[in-house]
C-alpha cells in the first residue's frame, strides 16, 4: 500500500519553495526600482511652488505605504483642463526631496507600466480619486518630511507626508 502522504508533502514542499522564489525576485525588482529612480540633483529651483488647488487638483493626503518603501499621493481632479500635465503619461512625475537632494520617481513595470493613473483618450472624471506611487528608497523619507511635487521639472506643490 502507498502511502499518500507523502507525496502531498513533497508537492507543497516544491510549491512553497516556487513560491519564495517568486517572492525573493518580487523583492530584488523592488530594491531595484528603488535605487534606480532615487537619482541626486545637483541643485534644485528655489522658488516656492503654485498652489496645488490652482492646478486643479486637491491633494487629499501623502502617505508611507508598504511598510514605508513607498509613497502614495491621492488627489482628486478639480478641474481637468489645469490637471491634464499631472495626468499625461508622457510626462515624468517625480517628488524632490531637498533636505536630501534626492529625487523619487515613479516605479515602473515593464508588463503593467508606471504604477499611477492616467487619462485614457484624454478623459479625465472629477468625481474620481486618483493616484500616484513614489519610491522611497531606503526608507528616507519620514512621517513629517516636506516634498516637492515635480512634473517634468516644474514644481507643482509643496506635501508633507502624513
Amino acid at each position: 500500500m502507498k502511502q499518500p502522504t507523502t507525496r502531498r508533502k513533497e508537492d507543497m514542499s516544491m510549491k512553497a519553495t516556487g513560491m519564495d522564489r517568486r517572492l525573493t525576485l518580487a523583492r530584488i525588482g523592488v530594491a531595484l526600482f528603488g535605487s534606480l529612480a532615487a537619482v541626486a540633483l545637483p541643485g534644485c529651483a528655489s522658488a516656492p511652488p503654485p498652489d496645488a488647488q490652482s492646478l486643479g487638483i486637491r491633494v487629499d493626503g501623502l502617505r508611507l505605504s508598504a511598510h514605508g518603501h513607498l509613497l502614495d499621493l491621492r488627489y482628486r481632479v478639480l478641474d481637468p483642463i489645469k490637471a491634464a500635465p499631472l495626468l499625461d503619461a508622457k510626462k515624468k512625475v517625480y517628488l524632490v526631496d531637498e533636505q536630501r537632494q534626492a529625487r523619487l520617481g515613479v516605479p515602473e513595470s515593464p508588463v503593467i507600466g508606471g504604477m499611477r493613473q492616467t487619462s485614457r483618450n484624454r478623459v479625465v472624471y472629477t468625481d474620481r480619486d486618483y493616484f500616484i506611487l513614489f519610491v522611497n528608497p531606503g526608507r528616507a523619507v519620514r512621517t513629517g518630511d516636506t516634498l516637492q511635487l515635480a512634473v517634468d521639472g516644474a514644481a507643482i506643490a509643496r506635501l508633507t507626508v502624513q
